[in-house]
C-alpha cells in the first residue's frame, strides 16, 4: 500500500474513511463511496469515503433526536460530564497535533506550519467551551407586583452542523463544542474534501467518552445529503458555513420548518491604508490575511484600499512580499502557500485572473497557474496583485477565494469608507494608521462584523465570529457562540396565592364568583 510521510509519521493510503453513528465506524448501508484526491498530487488517491445514504441520514437523526428527548445518559443535564468529555478532546487533539496536521496539509493543501497552528486552535475552541458547559446561567426578575419571572437556557435540540474545508478543524470546533456544551446533540456533515480531518475530530471524541449518538457524521455531497439534513423535520437548529449562494439555498430550506440557522458566509474584505500607517506593517498584514491558506478563506483581506500618497510604495513592496512566498509540497517545512484545494477550485480563480487581465487592470504581481516539476501536478496557483482596480468591477465586488488582490486607491477617509462598504458583504476589515481616533471613527462606519486595527486576521478565540448583510447571521466563538445553541424560556410564578387579581378581571367579575 502506498504511504505518505513527514518526520516519524507516515500515512498509508488511500485512508478508508467511514461515518461514525451510534458511537461506530459504519459502512454506508448502500455500499456507496467516493474518493478523495491529494490536491498538491492529483493523480494520487488519498482517501475512500463512505457516503450516507438517506437510511444512514435518518438513522443518525434518530439516533441524537432520543439521544436529546430522552436525555440518555444524562446528556442534557448533566454539563459536568459534558464538560469532561470536551476538555478530554482537547487534550487529545493538542496531544496528536503533529500527527493530525499531516492529514489536514494532505487533503486540503495547507502548508503543514499552518496546520500545525490550525489543530492547536482546534483543541483550544475545545478547552474554551469546556469551561463554559458549567456556566450557562439563567436569570431571574422579580416583577412589581410582586411575582417572579424565572429565566431558562436551555439547549436548542438537534443540531445539522455543515462545515466547510477550507479551516476543516477550526470551522468544525466552533460549531460542535459550543453545541455539546449548551447540551445539544449533533449531526455533522463535513466537507467532501477534507473527510480525515473530521475522522479525526470524531474519533478524538469517541475516546474522549462521547456518549452513543451523541454526534453523528455522515458523508456525502451538499446537493443531496446536505439538503436532505437541512430539510429535516427532527433538525432543530442548521449550523452552516460556506458559500453566500449555498446559505441562501439553506434558509430557503429551513424556512419550511421555521427552524433556527446560523449561517458564516463569504467575504469581500478590506484593508485599508491610509497615508500615516507603517508601511511594512500594513503589508506583512495584507499578505498574511490575504494569502494565507493561498487566499481560500472567508476573512482573506483581498481588496487593499490605500491612499494615493503612500499608493506606489505600498504596492511596490506588496508585490516583493508576495513574490518571496515559498509555493510547493504542503509537508514541506519551507512552503509558505500549498496548493488550490480542487480543480474546480483553479478553474474559478484563474477565471478571476483572466477577467482582470481582459479588463486591462493594471497588474503588478503577475502570477497565476504554475508549471514545471511538482506544480505539474497540482493546483498551484501563485498570487497575482491587480492595482488601480475599478471598485464596481467584478475583481472588487465578487469573492474569488484564492491568491488575488484587488488594489484600489483613495483620496479621502469617507471615500474609504464608501468604496469598502459598497458590497454585498460584511465580514471582515483592516484598518492600518497610526492614530487611534482615526481607527476608532473609521471602524465604526465600516459595516463588517470584525475590524482589525493594525492587523489582519487573527481570531481569539474569547472573541467572536461573523459577518453583516450578506456575510451571514449570528456569532460564532466566545460567549455569543455558546448563546446560539441556546433556547431561552420564561417561567412565570406566582407567589401571592390571591384568587383576586388584577388581571384576572378584565375578563371575569370577580365579585361576583
Amino acid at each position: 500500500m502506498p504511504s505518505v510521510s513527514y518526520g516519524k509519521y507516515t500515512l498509508e493510503i488511500p485512508v478508508r474513511v467511514k461515518l461514525f453513528i451510534d458511537g461506530e465506524e459504519v459502512s454506508s448501508s448502500k455500499g456507496k463511496t467516493f474518493t478523495r484526491e491529494n490536491p498538491a498530487h492529483f493523480d494520487q488517491t488519498i482517501a475512500v469515503i463512505e457516503e450516507a445514504s438517506t437510511d444512514d441520514l435518518n438513522k443518525a437523526v434518530d439516533l441524537a433526536r432520543e439521544v436529546f428527548d430522552k436525555d440518555k445518559y444524562g446528556w442534557v443535564t448533566n454539563y459536568r460530564q459534558r464538560l469532561r468529555i470536551i476538555y478530554k478532546t482537547a487534550e487529545i487533539l493538542r496531544e496528536e497535533a503533529e500527527r493530525i496536521a499531516v492529514t489536514v496539509a494532505l487533503e486540503n493543501g495547507m502548508p503543514i506550519r499552518q496546520a500545525k497552528a490550525h489543530v492547536l486552535a482546534a483543541a483550544e475552541i475545545f478547552e474554551f467551551y469546556a469551561g463554559l458547559a458549567d456556566k450557562v446561567y439563567g436569570d431571574s426578575i422579580v416583577l412589581s407586583n410582586g411575582n417572579v419571572s424565572l429565566i431558562f437556557k436551555e439547549p436548542v435540540g438537534v443540531v445539522a452542523a455543515v462545515s466547510p474545508w477550507n479551516f476543516p478543524m477550526t470551522q468544525a470546533a466552533r460549531k460542535i463544542a459550543p453545541a455539546l456544551a449548551a447540551g445539544c446533540t449533533v449531526v455533522w456533515k463535513p466537507a467532501s474534501y477534507t473527510p480525515m480531518s473530521a475522522m479525526e475530530i470524531y474519533r478524538a471524541l469517541a475516546r474522549a467518552g462521547l456518549p452513543k449518538g451523541v454526534v453523528n457524521v455522515i458523508y456525502g455531497p451538499g446537493a443531496t445529503v446536505g439538503n436532505e439534513l437541512v430539510r429535516h423535520p427532527r433538525i432543530d437548529y442548521v449550523s452552516f458555513t460556506g458559500e453566500t449562494t449555498t446559505g441562501k439555498l439553506i434558509m430557503q430550506q429551513a424556512a419550511a420548518g421555521i427552524k433556527r440557522v446560523g449561517l458564516e458566509l463569504g467575504g469581500k474584505n478590506p484593508g485599508i491604508v491610509f497615508d500615516d500607517a507603517n508601511i511594512e506593517e500594513a503589508v506583512r498584514a495584507i499578505v498574511f490575511g490575504g494569502l494565507r491558506n493561498t487566499g481560500q478563506a472567508c476573512g482573506a483581506i483581498s481588496r487593499v484600499l490605500v491612499h494615493e500618497s503612500v499608493h506606489e510604495k505600498l504596492v511596490n513592496r506588496l508585490a516583493e512580499v508576495s513574490k518571496s512566498l515559498v509555493i510547493g509540497e504542503p509537508l514541506n517545512d519551507n512552503t509558505d502557500m500549498g496548493p488550490l484545494v480542487s480543480k474546480a477550485q483553479e478553474e474559478k480563480v484563474l477565471g478571476y485572473i483572466d477577467f482582470g487581465k481582459k479588463a486591462g487592470f493594471k497588474v503588478a504581481l503577475d502570477g497565476g497557474k504554475l508549471s514545471g516539476g511538482i506544480y505539474d501536478s497540482g493546483y498551484f496557483v501563485s498570487p497575482v496583485i491587480f492595482d488601480d482596480v475599478d471598485p464596481k468591477s467584478r475583481l472588487a465586488q465578487e469573492e474569488i477565494f484564492g491568491p488575488v488582490i484587488a488594489v484600489i486607491p483613495f483620496k479621502t477617509e469617507q471615500e474609504a469608507i464608501e468604496i469598502a462598504n459598497n458590497v454585498i458583504y460584511g465580514l471582515t476589515a483592516s484598518i492600518f494608521t497610526k492614530d487611534p481616533a482615526k481607527a476608532l471613527r473609521v471602524a465604526r462606519k465600516l459595516q463588517a462584523g470584525t475590524v482589525w486595527i493594525n492587523d489582519a486576521y487573527t481570531q481569539p478565540t474569547e472573541g467572536i465570529w461573523g459577518g453583516y448583510k450578506q456575510s451571514g447571521i449570528g456569532r460564532e466563538l466566545g460567549l455569543y457562540g455558546l448563546e446560539e445553541f441556546l433556547e431561552i424560556k420564561q417561567v412565570y410564578v406566582d407567589t401571592t396565592g390571591s384568587l383576586d387579581r388584577p388581571h384576572w378581571r378584565t375578563v371575569m367579575k370577580i365579585d361576583k364568583l
